[in-house]
């Protein structure tokens, strides 16, 4: 597995991407490389490109690993958008949205121009 990030504090993201087979011990790693860099902040969102990768994790080891972030208090909460590319991979990231509780508003696409739109949107308010 290959993996690197690039944290973009000027628009508040970081924009990771993984290459090959992830493993459960080596996602959990680089999130932890994530959190431990310098420039990381905790309501920053972010992008997970998965599209050059497989996902060599369960669906229980996605739970689990959602659930043990939750209880990080270098966990973000933001936005975050996964780029994949096969069905497999996307049924895998919709398991992150079947744990309990969790507070983040996520999205799964197919390409990762979608992906950072819909990551880099303003919200747009309600008129009153």
């Amino acid at each position: 597995m290959k993996a690197t990030h690039k944290i973009h504090s000027d628009k508040g993201y970081v924009h990771i991407t993984f290459e090959g087979s992830i493993t459960l011990p080596e996602l959990g790693a680089h999130i932890q490389t994530v959190w431990s860099d310098k420039a990381w902040r905790t309501h920053f969102g972010g992008i997970i490109d998965c599209s050059a990768a497989t996902l060599d994790i369960s669906d229980v080891e996605i739970q689990e690993l959602t659930k043990g972030m939750m209880k990080d208090p270098r966990c973000s909460f933001a936005k975050w958008a996964f780029v994949v590319s096969t069905a497999a991979d996307f049924a895998k990231f919709r398991q992150v949205n079947h744990v309990v509780e969790v507070k983040s508003n996520l999205r799964i696409f197919f390409d990762l121009r979608s992906a950072k739109g819909w990551l880099l949107a303003k919200e747009k308010k309600s008129a009153r």
